[in-house]
């Protein structure tokens, strides 16, 4: 029934007053620790001495007689300033003073007993450590307006002191000072550029030996070179490795052919009767052809012609002779492509066996390349090495060299020259000194403010209590709808009474759909949070002021404590007649009319079937149709959520649920849980009434807020 509001100034006001014993318990020890500091506060007295620092090229620390140095820069000379101060605030200058300025006389505290005379003084090393401490409190050490003056001061409670010992510590600082920077740097310098002398011979030294040692005129011509023929190898290497594999194939070729070739190739052979040196034949043939030529040219008794044709009969009986032999001749000729091929097989073999040892010459002469490379890789690392840390050492000779020539000159000049620190103006013994007591005073009022107010944020964040509805809403997501002062009587006052008036608005303007809202359920989480009074108050306001016919129904007692408290009659005479239907129903109950006209109040609703939990819902629920019907408005007293299920139980069958929660009692967890445990049981919850509510702020105040 509406957001929850934020604070408002008034309700700041009111957390005020409500924690105002913590606030005010706080603050006061504020204030009283303030007092006390402002009563032990002493006055001190400042000495001030003015320290001049000359930073520039001819009074600088570091001194340029050599003119190797670059310029002095502004930053510089600050940063110089900054250093001498650093020296100024050292252990060592604050031990120098306290052995010419007895500590004990700069604190006397330092010799009394501690802890009121309880315990006996601090041991002599403790003390120099207290009085170290005690002296950096009191020293001041400021540089002044980003200039070359330095401001030296120290409190005390005695002015004389505290000049002797502003006096004291600039002339600790200065011994301190001419420690530090009078020192001979020249022989250091001159030894040290001796062994980086010897350390680049020897380098030197180390670079020849290893040109001796690898051969070396020029490494990167060697390496160069080297490159050069391990690549020519390389390249060498590969065609004769291709020309190894062509051979390889070509020998397995002419091998395969070779196999396949037959061992020999017929050539011809012929057979014949003829013997070696029988030539009958030849002879018979030529004798007739001349016996034709001759019978042709001659008559047949021609001479020659007769002894022709003798000659050709001797022929022909000798060939009529015993037969001779028949010789037969057979000729085979070998394969000519197996000699080619054997030929060629024999030279290819021979090749090959050539380009092996060629190639195992190539592979020795490449691991000796290969290994040449590595040497001069090797060499090459070392010599780069050797070589490095001679450049490192020459520049280091190099620097060594100028730094101890400048040294030289520095000293020289540093004996005449004057310092460039000098004291301005030495500590006085002030006239005047300042106190802390002021400063304490209102540092414990301040501090009272401050920390009044932390405690009284620390105690409402600590807080688990209500004091204010706009904190149930806030915490609880519920609307506070009505909140109540004076629970403890019967809400009869006028303000009281204009809350119900304002609660039984509320409750009558918003219906549950179509239909008002005709049965309440006030829960509580303890007995006595003010749930029965305001139980009656807005029965006697619903009764009287609206003209409803209400019922109150107490399950937490037999009801005759409402009755007395409202002044209620058990005569029934003054009460409305009820209808026979609802004489029953009535009964189960034993509600009793009251002196107030249309209100009705139960005396045995613990005992009856809605007060029981063995009752079956469905019959509590048709119980309550029943009373809804007969009544406009049914107030119902659960027993505290926390003791008992009837409030769960009963929450789903009411039309709302109205939360009770006392102020400054109830605990938010409590109250969380019991809006958590409605919801969880399927009821409404209209709103939260806030019983018992104080108001902290007086009156003569609260009325102008």
């Amino acid at each position: 029934m509406g957001g929850a509001a934020a604070f408002t100034p008034r309700d700041l006001l009111i957390l005020a007053f409500y924690h105002k014993r913590i606030i005010l318990a706080v603050a006061l020890l504020s204030v009283i620790a303030g007092l006390i500091a402002a009563t032990y506060a002493r006055t001190q007295y400042t000495a001030e001495s003015l320290i001049l620092m000359m930073v520039d090229r001819e009074h600088a620390g570091i001194q340029d007689v050599a003119g190797n140095l670059p310029s002095v820069l502004s930053i510089d000379g600050l940063k110089s300033v900054d250093s001498e101060i650093r020296i100024l605030e050292s252990r060592k200058v604050i031990e120098d003073t306290l052995q010419v300025l007895d500590p004990a006389v700069l604190f006397p505290e330092l010799a009394r007993p501690r802890l009121f005379g309880l315990l006996r003084p601090d041991d002599p090393q403790d003390r120099l450590e207290k009085a170290i401490d005690l002296f950096k409190r009191h020293l001041r050490v400021e540089q002044q307006s980003s200039s070359n003056i330095v401001r030296l001061s120290f409190s005390h409670e005695n002015p004389d002191v505290a000049a002797d010992t502003v006096n004291a510590i600039a002339d600790a600082y200065l011994k301190r000072r001419r420690a530090i920077f009078d020192i001979a740097r020249s022989p250091f310098l001159a030894s040290e550029l001796a062994r980086h002398s010897d350390q680049l011979k020897g380098i030197e030294e180390q670079i020849q030996r290893l040109k001796s040692e690898y051969d070396i005129v020029d490494l990167g011509q060697e390496a160069l070179l080297a490159a050069n023929q391990v690549d020519s190898i390389v390249q060498r290497r590969r065609q004769t490795q291709e020309r190894e594999a062509a051979l390889q194939a070509e020998v397995a070729a002419a091998r395969k052919r070779l196999a396949a070739l037959p061992e020999r190739v017929f050539d011809f052979k012929e057979q014949s009767n003829q013997t070696h040196n029988d030539d009958d034949r030849n002879v018979l043939l030529r004798l007739e052809l001349e016996r034709d030529r001759l019978a042709s040219q001659f008559l047949p008794d021609y001479p020659p012609l007769q002894e022709i044709e003798k000659k050709i009969k001797t022929v022909r009986q000798s060939m009529k002779g015993a037969e001779k032999p028949v010789f037969s001749t057979s000729r085979e000729v070998r394969n000519p492509t197996i000699a080619f091929l054997n030929n060629h097989l024999l030279t290819l073999e021979i090749e090959q066996d050539a380009v092996a040892r060629q190639l195992a010459e190539l592979d020795r002469q490449h691991a000796i390349a290969v290994e040449k490379v590595g040497r001069l890789r090797k060499a090459e690392t070392e010599l780069h090495d050797l070589e490095r840390t001679r450049g490192v050492l020459e520049g280091i000779y190099r620097d060594y060299a100028q730094r101890t020539e400048a040294a030289r000159a520095e000293e020289e000049g540093a004996k005449v020259r004057t310092s460039n620190v000098r004291v301005v103006q030495p500590g006085v013994a002030p006239a005047t000194g300042t106190s802390m007591g002021p400063s304490f005073i209102i540092a414990g009022l301040v501090g009272g403010i401050l920390l009044g107010a932390a405690a009284g944020v620390l105690a409402t964040w600590l807080r688990q209590v209500y004091i204010l509805p706009h904190e149930i809403e806030r915490d609880l997501g519920v609307p506070a709808i009505a909140s109540f002062a004076d629970t403890a009587g019967e809400l009869a006052s006028p303000g009281a009474q204009q809350e119900l008036i304002h609660l039984a608005a509320q409750l009558l303007d918003h219906g549950v759909g179509d239909r008002p809202m005709a049965l309440l359920q006030f829960v509580t989480a303890n007995e006595g949070d003010g749930e029965a009074v305001v139980a009656r108050g807005l029965a006697l306001e619903l009764a009287k002021g609206r003209g409803l016919r209400t019922l109150v129904i107490d399950l937490c007692g037999d009801g005759t404590g409402q009755l007395v408290a409202i002044n209620a009659s058990a005569d029934p005479a003054t009460a409305d007649p009820l209808a026979p239907s609802d004489a029953l129903l009535a009964a189960e109950l034993d509600a009793v009319p009251s002196t107030v006209p249309l209100l009705w109040v139960s005396k045995a609703a613990p005992d009856s079937a809605l007060g029981s939990l063995r009752t079956p819902i469905a019959q509590s629920r048709q119980m309550l149709e029943r009373l809804r019907q007969r009544f406009d408005m049914i107030l119902i007293l659960s027993p505290p959520i926390g003791s008992s299920h009837l409030a769960r139980r009963l929450s789903p069958m009411t039309d709302a649920n109205i939360l009770i929660a006392r102020a400054e009692h109830t605990r938010a967890p409590v109250a969380a849980r019991m809006r958590d445990s409605i919801l969880a049981s399927g009821g409404d919850i209209v709103g939260l009434v806030l019983t018992g509510r104080h108001f902290h702020i007086p009156q003569v105040i609260y009325r102008w807020l």
